[in-house]
């Protein structure tokens, strides 16, 4: 008999074409949900939204979507880390900061649709990608347009001016719209836009000494570009834990305040060596208009504050309840509490309440009014006039200016955060919570 080789023959399980096609639709889902998180992240950081609502927003809406996923944040960029079969994929996601809240109400309505089931993954994805490739809510009219009207009434709402002040101020706000402008146009300008912004205002206003107050027209000329709102924003993440962003935001409003600070002060230099015996508030502490005027002022005020912040026409009405809301408690307060804190606290807890109470009504995300409010209650000017008298007139006491924007800062987070806790004590779960 011959010698028999056995051939031994190894099998491997096969998977079917089903099996296959489920592979990969699981897969593809799975990258969908993905681009939802990655999307949704750059959006809102662009649009303007407090870090630690994005990480909220981000984590809900993961849960939702059955993701494993965590979250670091900067001021300008998110790291997504996704946990998939054992494996790690962190994606950095870097968005420019900005101010759009029409966009953030577009987005909160998308993804709310999207909570409770009324539109699929595929057309919520959709959505958002229409609302990242649409334009600015905002352009470049717009943009004139709010500068202007914002200078020329806050010059008198604000800064206690006159109607001389309120028209060389909109003639100052119009010179800060167009380099503006410019600065998002040519980004080596953009490095020195607020200092120069701030040297030609200082130039013109003491130019015209003989029709002015100085301070009035200074303030309210660079009133879009204070940065109160920022510490504020600053501080209230401080509060929420989120340490890295609420420290770089408040470190960055301090030294924004001192180089728009340092901009009036060359400016002011510049003339007073051209004309030294040009007094500098030869105009300020005349009598102010009438209170009466604020009433049909404010709220023209208020809706060139909103188009600062990006808003849409439906959003306006809330803001403007909010802006008056925010200017008539401080007013009225401010005559019997001598104490800016406490008057800042109480103010920013009204409006609070009122955002809050706004969003049960009409679903706006909070943030809307509370930008436009906040921002008349803010610490800016404090900051600049403060770094403007250290460098002007070598008074080294006004360096506290900084602990100054970050009390009323602190004042003003405490009341934001006491008026959510009332109306919404264990949160709001079911659905996006875009607020201060």
């Amino acid at each position: 008999m011959g010698d028999e080789e056995d051939t031994i023959t190894e099998t491997y399980p096969t998977k079917s074409p089903q099996e296959y096609e489920k592979a990969d639709n699981i897969y593809l889902l799975y990258e969908k949900k993905k681009s939802i998180i990655i999307l949704l992240g750059r959006l809102l950081l662009k649009c303007g939204c407090p870090c630690h609502r994005v990480d909220e927003t981000l984590q809900h809406t993961a849960k939702i979507l059955a993701l494993d996923a965590s979250f670091s944040f900067l001021p300008d960029s998110v790291l997504v880390s996704f946990l998939y079969e054992n494996s790690t994929q962190s994606i950095m996601v870097k968005a420019p900061q900005g101010y759009d809240t029409g966009k953030i109400g577009r987005i909160n309505d998308i993804m709310n649709c999207f909570f409770k089931g009324e539109v699929d993954l595929d057309s919520c994805l959709v959505q958002l990608h229409e609302v990242a490739t649409s334009p600015p809510t905002c352009g470049i009219w717009s943009t004139l347009f709010f500068f202007v009207v914002s200078s020329a009434l806050a010059a008198v709402v604000v800064f206690g001016g006159g109607w001389m002040d309120s028209a060389i101020s909109s003639m100052t706000g119009l010179m800060v719209a167009i380099l503006f402008i410019l600065s998002t146009h040519f980004p080596i300008y953009a490095r020195v836009f607020e200092i120069s912004a701030s040297v030609c205002v200082a130039m013109v206003a003491r130019a015209l000494h003989n029709y002015c107050c100085f301070t009035s027209v200074a303030m309210a000329s660079i009133l879009i570009l204070l940065p109160g709102y920022t510490m504020t924003m600053g501080v209230i993440e401080l509060s929420a834990r989120h340490i890295t962003t609420g420290v770089i935001r408040l470190v960055y409003s301090i030294f924004y305040a001192f180089q728009l600070a340092y901009g009036l002060q060359v400016g002011s230099s510049l003339y007073n060596a051209i004309n030294p015996n040009a007094p500098e508030d030869k105009m300020c502490g005349q009598q102010p208009i009438s209170p009466w005027f604020y009433i049909p002022l404010l709220p023209l005020l208020s809706i060139s504050i909103s188009l600062s912040y990006g808003s849409s026409k439906k959003q306006w009405i809330s803001q403007m309840f909010s802006a008056t809301i925010a200017f008539t408690l401080s007013y009225f307060l401010g005559r019997v509490v001598p104490d800016g804190q406490i008057v800042g606290s109480i103010a920013a807890f009204a409006i609070g309440l009122y955002s809050n109470f706004s969003l049960k009504v009409t679903g706006e995300p909070p943030l809307a009014p509370l930008c436009v409010g906040v921002t008349l209650l803010v610490p800016g000017s404090i900051g600049v006039r403060g770094a403007y008298s250290m460098l002007h007139q070598n008074d080294h006491g006004q360096g506290i200016f900084a602990l100054q924007m970050l009390t009323i800062a602190l004042g003003l987070s405490a009341g934001l955060f006491a008026a959510a806790m009332i109306v919404y004590p264990s949160g709001k779960k079911r659905s996006m919570y875009i607020s201060l």
